[in-house]
């Protein structure tokens, strides 16, 4: 048994030494690629700049805007006029119809709005009705569909002596279901700030 196994221990001596550089070059080209896939994955600090990148997980909100400052009351006089007139009965679709508020008093030149109240009045408003709200002409206006009276600063500033206007109209084709829509009396209160 100690005679098989000293040929084997020969070999075994004589062996070694020419696989020595066979597992040291397993060995350099194992940390070979080990130091390339790290040097792949690592962030090179060539720069010296030892700060991490940033990622943004979610995208900016932007800032809230700023507070409005606050308008301060005019200490001016201040004058105010109703209007009252009849509003027209909406007979057919895609047709506009007006009532016409007259200035029903002197207003001193230079006054301004500051306040417009409203109140229309129909019997009914069909599927497609509109209401809108015009100051001197339908180039400025506010839609008053939703609300049958109200009040609006929308017209602040404007000239207070030009009249104002208010449009019905009826969306849509085809007949206007359950025949005319009755209009009734419409008002508006304009405030005004008079110069001074």
């Amino acid at each position: 048994m100690a005679e098989r196994s000293r040929p084997l221990h020969r070999i075994a001596r004589h062996a070694l030494p020419s696989l020595w550089p066979a597992a040291l070059l397993g060995i350099a080209c194992t940390a070979g690629a080990q130091t390339y896939v790290d040097r792949n994955l690592s962030i090179p600090s060539s720069t010296g700049d030892t700060t991490r990148p940033v990622v943004i997980i979610a995208p900016a909100q932007p800032a809230p805007p700023p507070a409005p400052i606050p308008v301060l009351p005019k200490s001016g006089p201040i004058g105010s006029y109703a209007s009252d007139a009849p509003g027209p009965d909406i007979r057919a679709k895609n047709a506009d119809y007006a009532t016409q508020f007259r200035v029903v008093e002197k207003i001193p030149a230079g006054a301004t709005i500051n306040k417009v109240a409203w109140r229309y009045g129909v019997d009914r408003k069909p599927p497609g009705f509109e209401a809108i709200l015009c100051w001197q002409d339908a180039g400025t206006c506010w839609t008053v569909t939703d609300a049958n009276t109200g009040n609006t600063d929308f017209f602040n500033g404007k000239d207070a002596t030009r009249p104002f206007m208010l449009y019905y109209r009826v969306k849509g084709g085809g007949y206007l279901p359950g025949g005319p829509v009755k209009g009734d009396m419409n008002q508006i209160i304009v405030t005004y700030d008079v110069p001074g």
